[in-house]
Parts: C-alpha cells; structure tokens; sequence
C-alpha cells in the first residue's frame, strides 16, 4: 500500500541544516535525521519492569519516556519484541507479526509509538530476517518432505561424502558445524547462530515477498525506522564451497573472539556474500514510499566490517545507515588506532550512512571496551570519550546504561554460570561467558534490592557497582557522567557542523585525536589527548579560537595549549566570509 498521508511527527528537523558541497578530499552528510542521529537502544527485557514478573516491559518503557527523552537522543531502538520461545533473547520468532505477551500488547506498542512521537522520539524496531524460530510454522511445514510449498523456504542439504555436514561452515554461537541434521526431512539445515534458528533461504522469491509484508505491516504502524539483524547473513554461497582456513599471518576478522572456532575461517562463503546486497533494493523502495523512514543494518562479523558497512549503503538501493566494528578493537585505546578507524570510515562512507557503536547487546559495554577490564580507565577518559564519540561524523547508537557509566557485569562474580541466560554465553563458557554481562537490568535508583527495576525476581541480577551509578544518584549531580551526557547531546543537536558538516582529521601530536568538523555557518575544532600524560599542542595555525561555552571544558586558551590526560578542547575557528 502506497501511503500518501504524512504523519507530522515525519518532518520534524530538529536543528537540522542545509548542507553544502563538500570541498575535495573532505566528506559530507546528508541532511535526513538519521544521518547524524543519536539511537538509543533499549533492550525491553533489561529496561523497566512495570508488572512484578522480572521482565521489563513496554508499558516499562512507556513509564520512562520521559527519562529518554530528557537525554537528548534523536530516536529509540527496541529489540525484538515479537512472538518468540526466546531461545535467543528474542531472536528467534515464531510471529513477526504480534507482540509478545511478554512484553504486553499490540496495544501496549501503539500507546508506546504515540506517545514517543509526541515527545519528538522516533521509534526503530529490530527486525531478524536472516533466520526464524524452529517452532515458527514455515519451518515446521518446510521440513515435511522435499516436495512442500515451503521446502525452500530455508536453506537443506544432503549429507556430505563422509555422511556428515555438506561442508566445513561453523556457527557463530558454538564454533561447530552450522549445519544440523533433521530426522524427519532427512536432510541438513543451516543455522548460523543456534540450532533453533533455521537460516531462511534469500534466494526464494517467497521468502522475500513474506519479509516485505512483514515490513509493510510495522511501517503501516508508523514506525521510523527498521535496523535488520545480521544484515550481511542473508545469502550463503550457492555452491557450498567449503570457507578457506585463515592464515596465520591473516588479520582477525571485526565482531568475532579469536577464541571463537569461527575466527579460524574467512566465512566468505557461508556469509558476507555479494548478493546480498541487490537483495536489498525491494525493501529500500518499500520503504521510500514512507518518508522520514530509515534502514540502518547491522554489519559487524567480516573481515573488515568498515569497508563491508559501507557498501550495504553504498547508492539509494540498499540501506541508509549501517554499523560496524571498527571501535570494537580489543587493544588500548590510542591516537594513532582511533586515526587508522576514523580516517577509514571517512574514505569508505564517503557519501554518508556510517553509523557507529562502542557497545550494545551483542559487544559489551563502553565501560568495558579496549581492555578496561585489565586495565581500567579513569573517569575523565570516559568524559574524555563521551565528547568524542558524538563529534564523529555520521549517526552514534547509545547502548542503555552507557550513559550511567555501567561497567559490564562480571561473570562468575555478578553472574553466576547457572544463571546465565544468553545461549552463546552457556555454549562456549568457560572459554568465553558470552553477553548477559553487558545485559543486566537498568538501575533507576540505588535501592535494594533491585535498583527500581522490578518488584520481583530480576531475570538477570543486577551488578553491585549499577546500585551506585542509577538513574536516581546521577539525576541531581550536576557534574554526573550523566548529566555530562545529557549536555553534551542537547549541545550536539544545536551545532551546525556537528549535524551536517563535513569532517578532516588532523595530525598535531602522536598522542592526540583531532578533528575538524565545518559547515557554512560554523568550523568546529575538536581536538582529544588520548594518552595519560600532559601534551602540548600548537594552535597557532587555527587563527583565533573561541572555546565552546557551557559543557564543562576551559573556558579559555593559550597559543600553546596545555591538554592534562584525557584532556578535550573545543573551539569554534573563525569561517571565511567566502563560506558563509
């Protein structure tokens, strides 16, 4: 159905601008609202439990609307909250077209789209098409016989030579074969993830038509935006090729634990396959028929999930936005990795789409990035990385309780290994504990004993470092990692050049990160000491600067600034009347 009715909440621009020609070997952003957007992601089960069963939920969500919405943050991004046995947190489905009672109502997700539109919040659900639930109906029809109207709807196969699996692909959840055997249709089904969730079949022309009704339905809903699960998983090799065996000397793939058997193969034949992306191009016209609706995917398991990212929304025909694992490095942070990652993403998405993450449900916590665990960082890093991640061209995802400081929950210590929920975590521990670390409930005060969450028995427990960090003990301190947060992101909104400018990195010092961010009415000077000692950096060069005002830094600078570690300067340098 074509629609024809714009919703008003479809052209609301808050502060966005024009944007100009970008001069040569610089990049610009397009002026659409998800360009330089702030997603916040919301796991429904971890966010507010309104009802007592441990389980968030949306009429949870609901209740703190207006918590998101004081953040600053352009849109909201729910995971799964569909029909699922829950195998899999949720992505497993049996019906895409309902809400799961554990989460409420079809009514519940309607009175929840309102109101976020009401507060200027745009609302992208999480959509997983690469694979089903075993339980789901097209798959339990699918695996009757060979002869179905289903029988392709996913992707079998005879048993290989040997009488095994028809090849050498691994799960990404177990490291053994993908590929499991069915008793009934006597032949194997790939499932890259768990064996519950069967690998849909992209090139059956039905499959595809049944993922455009799907989305259609939720779009007719008036949602903003769709982000597609395990994007670069949709179509396998045909053939079955075997993968080839990563070399020794072979860099490890994005997205992917070197202790993880997968990490041993380059999986250009079992995922990351070139159709994949003229796949795309029905969705992308469904969706342009619903303006101010966006397509962000995610693309993070691949060798180099930067290059791969950008050409998921290379054109007009694929996605708007993806993200990728560039900042999902195991080592220090450092000037000269952040140099490497950045100016990369700024050569591949040139004409926009990039989206970054620094940690969601799926990879940890910002708190426990770049080896924080063994190493811990101070607090002015953290301050330190919240201004930089949000002065970085393209859109940014803010993980829940990233913006609290959450670090993430410790497993055997905050977890134990019989309450893990997370498939992965109980199939691989104890050589890796998987993702409920990262999980855990949202601490909304310092309460026990479950910080506001629930009244009842959290599914997760709730790590003892969130208790001091809630929502509650931020709220009324003004120099709070929240609040600093919050006025970082309310500044953002209000700067031309952070919203559609362009973006060049500088090279000053070895230990500092800089960039400069322009637009007709504004040249942005931001420039971070990534190092924990004092550096020095001449700003001569830059003519006369006026430090930003009003988010915490000086207040003034020297020719030569001195930056302490961790130390940021922003400043606003003088536009030539040739660019205004």
């Amino acid at each position: 159905m074509l629609v024809t009715a714009r919703p008003w909440w479809r052209d609301a621009q808050i502060n966005r601008r024009a944007s100009i020609m970008a001069p040569p070997g610089e990049t610009r952003w397009k002026e659409e609202w998800w360009e330089n957007a702030v997603i916040y992601q919301v796991l429904p089960w971890s966010y507010k439990d309104s009802d007592g069963d441990g389980i968030g939920d949306l009429q949870g969500i609901i209740e703190r609307l207006d918590y998101i919405g004081s953040l600053g943050v352009d849109a909201i991004w729910l995971t799964p909250i569909f029909v699922s046995p829950m195998d899999d947190l949720g992505y497993d489905i049996t019906d895409h077209h309902q809400v799961s009672p554990l989460f409420g109502s079809m009514d519940d997700f309607k009175c929840l789209l309102e109101l976020a539109h009401k507060r200027g919040l745009r609302v992208v659900l999480d959509m997983v098409w690469n694979h089903t639930s075993n339980q789901h109906e097209w798959f339990q029809q699918s695996r009757q016989d060979r002869n179905n109207p289903k029988a392709d709807w996913y992707v079998w196969a005879d048993p290989g030579k040997n009488g095994g699996p028809p090849n050498n692909w691994l799960s990404s959840f177990s490291g053994d074969s993908a590929w499991h055997f069915d008793e009934i249709r006597q032949q194997y089904y790939l499932a890259n993830f768990l064996a519950s969730q069967p690998d849909l079949n992209w090139f059956n022309a039905e499959v595809r038509a049944q993922v455009l009704n799907c989305a259609r339905f939720w779009l007719d809903l008036g949602i903003d935006g769709m982000r597609l699960d395990a994007v670069n998983f949709f179509c396998h090799d045909p053939q079955l090729n075997d993968n080839p065996i990563r070399g020794q000397n072979d860099p490890l793939p994005h997205g992917i634990d070197p202790d993880n058997p997968l990490a041993k193969q380059r999986f250009c034949n079992s995922f990351c396959r070139p159709e994949t992306l003229d796949m795309l191009a029905p969705l992308r016209r469904l969706v342009n028929q619903y303006p101010g609706v966006m397509l962000l995917g995610e693309v993070i398991e691949a060798d180099d999930s930067i290059r791969l990212a950008a050409q998921y929304t290379a054109g007009d025909q694929r996605l708007h936005l993806a993200y990728h694992g560039g900042l999902l490095f195991k080592e220090r942070m450092s000037a000269r990795r952040l140099r490497e990652v950045v100016g990369q993403a700024l050569e591949e998405f040139a004409n926009g789409g990039a989206c970054w993450i620094v940690g969601n449900h799926d990879f940890g916590r910002l708190h426990s990035q770049w080896n924080a665990a063994n190493e811990p960082y101070p607090r002015e890093f953290y301050l330190m990385m919240a201004v930089l991640l949000l002065v970085l061209p393209g859109a940014f995802c803010l993980w829940q309780g990233d913006e609290l400081g959450f670090n993430e929950a410790r497993i055997p210590e905050d977890i134990s290994p019989e309450q893990l929920r997370d498939p992965f975590g109980r199939l691989m521990y104890p050589k890796l504990k998987g993702r409920d670390g990262s999980r855990t409930p949202m601490s909304w005060t310092s309460e026990e004993p479950n910080a506001g969450f629930t009244t009842g028995t959290p599914w997760l427990p709730i790590s003892r470092t969130h208790f001091e960090c809630s929502v509650a003990a931020q709220q009324s301190t003004p120099d709070s990692l929240l609040n600093h947060w919050r006025s970082l992101l309310h500044w953002r909104m209000t700067q031309p050049a952070l919203q559609s400018g362009s973006a060049r990195l500088l090279d000053l010092n070895e230990h500092v990160f800089a960039l400069l961010r322009e637009e007709s009415e504004q040249r942005l000077l931001c420039i971070f000491n990534l190092s924990d000692q004092t550096v020095s950096v001449d700003l001569r060069e830059f003519g006369p600067l006026l430090p930003v005002q009003g988010i915490g830094y000086r207040k003034q600078l020297d020719s030569i600034a001195e930056l302490a570690p961790w130390d940021v300067v922003l400043a606003d340098m003088p536009v030539p009347s040739e660019k205004r």
